[in-house]
C-alpha cells in the first residue's frame, strides 16, 4: 500500500497547474470512486472543484417521470425511468434531452474559470452513449446534434474507465443488456475521443487514480 501511495502522489506532481479531466464510462465501471479520489488527491495541488452528471437532467427527467405515468411509454429502454420513447419521437426527445444537458456544459465552463482542476463524473461521451442506448437511436451519430456531441467529446478528451460486462453487472444496479448496449456503445465512440482508457477490472481505485494523473501528465 504504501508503495502505491508513494506512486500516486509521484504522478501527482507531474499534473500542470491547471487541468481539466472528465472521467467516462459505462455504469459500474468506477467513475464515481475515482472522481472522488482525484479530487482529494488534486486538492493537494490547489483549488478543485468536481461537477457530477448522471443520465436525463432537469426537463428531461421530469418529463421521463411523467411519461412512466402512461401504458404507451413503459417499457426498459431507460431503466431508471422505466420508459421507451416511441421511434416516431426520438427526434423530439433528443432536442429535450439536449436543452436539458446545455446547463451543465455552462455550469462546467464557469468551473473551469473558478478552480485549478476540475474533476468531472462523466461527459459528453457519456450524454451520447445515454441517447443512443436508451433511444436505441445508433443512426443518431449522423445526424446534427450526433455530429456535434461527438466534436465536443473529442474536445473534452476523456478518460474511458472501463471493464468487462461480467464486472459492471456485479456493480450496477441495471440490467445486463442495458450495460450490454452501453458497453458496445462506448467501445466504439471511445476509440475516437478518449485520450486515455484504463481498465477498472483488473487495476484498484489507487492505480486508477494514477493512471489518470499520468494521463494528465502526457497531455499538458
Amino acid at each position: 500500500m504504501a508503495r502505491e501511495v508513494s506512486r500516486v502522489i509521484g504522478a501527482l506532481e507531474g499534473v500542470p497547474t491547471k487541468a481539466f479531466v472528465v472521467l467516462s464510462g459505462a455504469d459500474g465501471s468506477g467513475k464515481t470512486t475515482a472522481a472522488r479520489l482525484l479530487a482529494s488527491l488534486l486538492s493537494l495541488r490547489g483549488p478543485t472543484c468536481t461537477h457530477w452528471l448522471r443520465g436525463s437532467h432537469l426537463l428531461a427527467s421530469l418529463l421521463a417521470r411523467f411519461l412512466s405515468r402512461f401504458s404507451a411509454f413503459r417499457g426498459g429502454c431507460n431503466p431508471y425511468y422505466g420508459v421507451c420513447i416511441p421511434r416516431r419521437l426520438r427526434g423530439v426527445w433528443v432536442l429535450v434531452e439536449f436543452w436539458s444537458f446545455v446547463p451543465h456544459l455552462l455550469a462546467r465552463s464557469l468551473l473551469r474559470r473558478l478552480c485549478h482542476f476540475l474533476v468531472c463524473d462523466r461527459g459528453s461521451l457519456d450524454f451520447l452513449v445515454w441517447l443512443v442506448s436508451t433511444l436505441n437511436f445508433p443512426s443518431l451519430l449522423r445526424g446534427v446534434c450526433g455530429g456535434f456531441l461527438l466534436r465536443l467529446a473529442r474536445r473534452e478528451g476523456p478518460v474511458y474507465l472501463y471493464a468487462d460486462l461480467h464486472a459492471l453487472a456485479g456493480r450496477a444496479d441495471v440490467p445486463p443488456l442495458f450495460l450490454a448496449r452501453e458497453l458496445a456503445a462506448y467501445k466504439v465512440l471511445a476509440g475516437y475521443v478518449a485520450r486515455c482508457s484504463i481498465d477498472t477490472g483488473v487495476n484498484g481505485p489507487l492505480d486508477v487514480a494514477r493512471g489518470v494523473l499520468e494521463c494528465l501528465s502526457r497531455s499538458r
